[in-house]
């Protein structure tokens, strides 16, 4: 695409003409016929490294600052973040208008919902793209993810790969960052879905309401494919409510009759979910073997967001069915016969680890409910004391530990957690075994093999937060540790033990 072309599409010109060989936010990426994007980080603006990537051969650069003596043109402009967006659907040909396009937003539940929903594509025989949490992927190609949402440069690139590649069908995961920062603008949703709103990214967002805002972005801009799509949104969820308000059209979800889609009959054990879902106009069975009530409402979320796409009620069904696991989204880890369950999941917001130990409370028996859990350093500190109640109340044994302390004292993390902790005994871990209350232990692997060795027949291990990751943050320098590796490992040494 030529530089002129593709600059008037933010209605700016430029002087000199050239081939446009791609856009990048990154200057490190950039190559010879370039156009970077100059984009604000939280820790360096793109603005600073103009010169840079003018000389790996940036034809042209797109900054909200001008950078005096810098040897390539540049263009001024009011939002460097939604030029960005602009320029890379542009410059990539509009790749989610070839396609039917699903985006799912909220605090909770959306890695889940557009796996359901990627299994419904398949059983319907269509070729699908994912995008989230944990990947990005499409015909035999996965990529790990470094955000939920990518820049919109990449994001774009991957579409486009995707629609070349003949995919029909994606889903992409929309975090209220990407809609705040324009990573999704261009892209023309068929269906939007809504899980709910809880706190989390206050450190960003700074009040709930302003969090409602970029999430509610997603419906009520007028943009995004308004015209085509359609919502799915959860009306349980005192935000949801507000939102089906503003957003039209729409469908609603709920546990409660008299919502568009809702269960009119169900069961939850530990083998899954059974039941019989009201769609519009039809119903549909549920057979899952995902566990508890949140991933009810996943299943209700994503089969509404197929209704609305179109697909049959038996692709439904069977998709729904397909789908055995989530990576990190209580995962079950271990062995039969070891005496005990062990799951990992990622809750690491208050909301999603008071539902999940409440999950996990009502499929335990006679045995108890063993937690370790952290929190992030450099993040909502308003949470810490939230989560620390949590755990502590609905667990028989919790184990504060340290999650990615960033650049933060994971100790001092942990006093923040404790602060919300009452009337809870702290236990020595070398002298108090197995007694009710909770330990405080810094290192995460120690913290998951005391969770082991302390753990009886009957007894569930939940080890939260982390879930799919398979890395640790400390001191700005990333190590490798995967949850479910080191309960394996605690495992396996506990095996020897008795054998032994």
């Amino acid at each position: 695409m030529r530089l002129k072309e593709l600059i008037r599409t933010i209605g700016e010109k430029v002087d000199r003409d050239a081939e446009v060989t791609g856009v990048e936010c990154d200057s490190r990426k950039v190559g010879e016929g370039s156009l970077f994007v100059a984009v604000p980080g939280e820790r360096f603006d793109g603005a600073d490294f103009i010169e840079d990537a003018a000389c790996k051969g940036a034809v042209c650069a797109v900054t909200e600052r001008f950078i005096k003596g810098a040897s390539c043109e540049q263009v001024i402009v009011e939002d460097v973040r939604a030029a960005l967006a602009v320029l890379s659907t542009a410059f990539f040909k509009e790749p989610s208008s070839g396609m039917k396009m699903a985006g799912v937003t909220g605090t909770n539940g959306k890695t889940t919902v557009a796996y359901i929903l990627e299994s419904i594509f398949k059983a319907a025989g269509r070729k699908s793209a994912l995008m989230g949490t944990i990947q990005y992927r499409y015909d035999g190609l996965a990529l790990d993810s470094t955000l939920t949402t990518p820049m919109a440069n990449e994001l774009q690139g991957f579409l486009r790969d995707a629609a070349d590649s003949g995919v029909t069908h994606s889903v992409m995961e929309v975090s209220s960052h990407a809609l705040s920062q324009h990573r999704v603008d261009g892209c023309d949703f068929d269906v939007k879905v809504f899980t709910n709103l809880t706190p989390e990214h206050l450190d960003y967002h700074g009040t709930m309401e302003a969090y409602f805002e970029d999430k509610a972005r997603l419906f009520v801009s007028g943009g995004f494919g308004a015209g085509r799509s359609g919502s799915v949104i959860n009306i349980d969820d005192e935000w949801g409510r507000a939102l089906k308000e503003r957003a039209t059209p729409a469908l609603s979800y709920s546990l409660k009759s008299g919502a568009d889609i809702y269960p009119q009959c169900y069961g939850i054990t530990r083998g899954g979910i059974k039941g019989k879902l009201r769609i519009p106009g039809s119903s549909i069975v549920i057979n899952s073997e995902l566990i508890g009530e949140h991933n009810l409402y996943n299943i209700m979320a994503a089969a509404g967001a197929a209704y609305v796409m179109g697909i049959a009620n038996r692709s439904i069904e069977k998709g729904i069915k397909e789908l055995k696991s989530i990576p990190g989204r209580l995962e079950k880890v271990g062995a039969a016969g070891q005496g005990f369950d062990v799951y990992v999941d990622y809750a690491h917001t208050p909301d999603a680890l008071e539902r999940t130990l409440k999950v996990l409370t009502s499929l335990k028996k006679k045995g108890r409910l063993i937690t370790v859990f952290g929190c992030g350093g450099d993040r909502d500190k308003t949470k810490r004391p939230v989560m620390g109640r949590a755990a502590v109340e609905l667990s028989d044994v919790a184990i504060v530990s340290s999650d990615n302390p960033r650049d933060e004292d994971p100790a001092e993390i942990i006093s923040d957690v404790e602060s919300g902790i009452k009337g809870a005994k702290r236990l020595d871990a070398n002298k108090e075994v197995s007694a009710r209350g909770y330990y405080a232990i810094v290192d995460r692997a120690l913290a998951i093999r005391k969770a082991v060795d302390i753990a009886r027949r009957g007894d569930i291990v939940f080890v939260a937060g982390k879930g799919h990751e398979d890395y640790q943050i400390v001191k700005g320098e990333r190590f490798y540790f995967d949850d479910r590796v080191v309960l394996r490992e605690a495992l396996k040494a506990r095996a020897s033990l008795k054998t032994g």
